[in-house]
């Protein structure tokens, strides 16, 4: 069938010119349905999809409300306009299904199979040139006497003109086209452009949007990038390197700060362990030894915050190994350095000594014994999170929490771990370990920045050899002790796999660790 036979279907029956009543009744009619339409469009303004092909639906409405309304109006005008507003609806129905098979295919797929999705320049120029197939196709089947030919040299005339007149833009778009087929990047890579760092959100047919650390979009020309080195983050891997420069004091061997280090990398869960880290003695600087470090993280997002944590972690690291981290002193003081020290060396052995007699286990020194093992404690601090010790480690000393707070934790009967207690200052725990050698009984973490009181076998050998009935007043206070905890570990969720109570007696064990006689 011809197009020159559709007019008369849509008013075949009809007789005459409409009044103008009948044409206001009609008009009214058709403003009222698409007046409804708009409403409800605006109802479902939320689904994405729906928002994006707003004007097609609303010109397709408006179409078919036309030939529904007034179609024998616009035959009466001429028999051509009433085929130009169905052509009109033809394609722009094509054109919606076009734009959901684009979003099915690419986006809804690509969700689905969690893939890298396909940049929007490829997409819009894929679709457009299908729209413009479906628009020929059209025009083919509804004006089959349209000579094409003229409007394809009347298209080469504006696109002439209008390519003058827009070389930025259409510079842009080929620029676009060349970094997809080269793709030094994907969607969700992190990339450095033109002095810009940020993730990759897309690429359209104009430009880069890259999404920053800062939460900001940056929107880049594709032009602009075409011209600029590309670094990315996230290719050939999303493995990234990191590097760290710190400096320590001439005092402390390259070996024992080396080994401090590497301590804090093994420790941090976000520190790669392959590839392995790397620790170079890089310069001996004015006032320090200085060291450089790399390690690896497996997401370029996470990496101010695994910076952070690595410089966190070193300094306490260093503090308990006794390594210096100097600084340059440009305010000149006069002191007595030596008074200064002294004073600070004697509140700090009064303060250990007040928290040393308040330890039940430690109730039956003498004074003067007890002023001795003061002198032989360690201050050690530990960060947030650290672990001190874990359950069924070798041990020898004793501690007591100075400041902070720390947790006690013993492995569960479905081998996880189950918390049972928290210490906090003037708490001690390691006894078994300190005066029998026992391994530790359970794991005991940092909940904040903690400081112990460290007291090592070294410093109660001396003590018990000096006091031999010491072992036999210890032994008792440390079975009364035995029986408390093992009761409460009993009562909680651990206590299906709470250590084992050795039956030899604490005093004979006692003597055997510390070789007595």
């Amino acid at each position: 069938m011809t197009f020159d036979s559709l007019p008369g279907s849509w008013s075949r029956g009809l007789v005459g010119i409409l009044s103008p009543t009948e044409v206001l009744t009609r008009v009214l009619g058709l403003l009222l349905v698409y007046a409804a339409f708009i409403l409800l469009q605006r109802a479902l303004r939320r689904f994405a999809l729906l928002r994006s092909v707003s004007v097609q639906l609303n010109l397709l409405m408006l179409s078919l409300l036309l030939m529904l309304f007034l179609s024998p109006v616009l035959e009466q005008m001429h028999h051509h306009v009433l085929a130009g507003v169905l052509a009109a609806a033809t394609f722009l129905g094509l054109a919606i299904a076009l734009k959901l098979f684009d979003v099915v295919a690419f986006d809804a797929v690509a969700r689905w199979r969690q893939t890298t999705p396909v940049p929007l320049v490829v997409r819009d120029i894929g679709r457009w040139l299908l729209n413009v197939a479906a628009l020929v196709l059209v025009i083919r089947g509804y004006f089959p006497g349209v000579n094409l030919n003229v409007l394809a040299v009347s298209s080469l005339v504006v696109g002439y003109v209008v390519g003058n007149a827009t070389q930025d833009t259409l510079g842009n778009l080929f620029a676009g086209l060349a970094l997809n087929a080269e793709r030094p990047f994907h969607i969700g890579d992190w990339v450095t452009v033109g002095g810009h760092t940020g993730r990759v959100v897309d690429t359209t047919w104009r430009a880069t949007r890259l999404h920053t650390k800062a939460e900001d979009h940056i929107v880049i020309p594709n032009s602009s990038i075409a011209k600029e080195p590309i670094l990315n983050f996230s290719r050939p891997t999303r493995c990234h390197g990191c590097y760290a420069t710190i400096g320590v004091s001439y005092e402390t061997p390259p070996n024992l700060a080396r080994e401090a280090i590497q301590s804090v990398l093994r420790a941090i869960p976000e520190v790669l362990e392959q590839p392995a880290p790397s620790i170079y003695l890089s310069a001996y600087a004015d006032s320090a030894i200085t060291f450089t470090i790399k390690y690896f993280i497996a997401d370029y997002a996470r990496l101010d915050p695994v910076q952070s944590l690595v410089m966190d972690r070193l300094w306490y690291a260093f503090k308990r190994a006794g390594v210096g981290i100097p600084f340059p002193i440009r305010d000149v003081r006069m002191r007595d350095a030596t008074a200064d020290d002294a004073r600070l060396a004697s509140a700090a052995q009064t303060s250990i000594r007040q928290l040393l007699g308040r330890v039940d286990l430690l109730g039956t020194l003498k004074p003067e014994d007890l002023a001795r093992l003061a002198g032989d404690v360690q201050s050690v601090p530990y960060a947030l999170g650290e672990t001190l010790f874990r359950q069924g480690d070798a041990g020898d000393t004793f501690c007591l929490v100075s400041s902070g707070r720390v947790a006690v934790i013993v492995r569960g009967a479905d081998g996880r771990d189950v918390p049972v207690a928290e210490l906090g200052p003037g708490s001690f725990f390691g006894e078994m370990s300190l005066l029998t050698g026992e391994p530790r009984s359970a794991t005991i973490r940092a909940e904040v920045d903690t400081v112990v009181l460290v007291v090592a076998k070294s410093a109660f050998a001396e003590l018990l050899q000096g006091d031999p009935g010491l072992a036999v007043r210890l032994a008792a206070v440390l079975e009364k002790r035995q029986a408390d905890s093992q009761a409460k570990l009993a009562a909680s969720p651990a206590g299906a796999v709470a250590p084992a109570v050795t039956r030899e007696p604490v005093l004979n064990r006692i003597r055997r660790f510390f070789s007595m006689a």
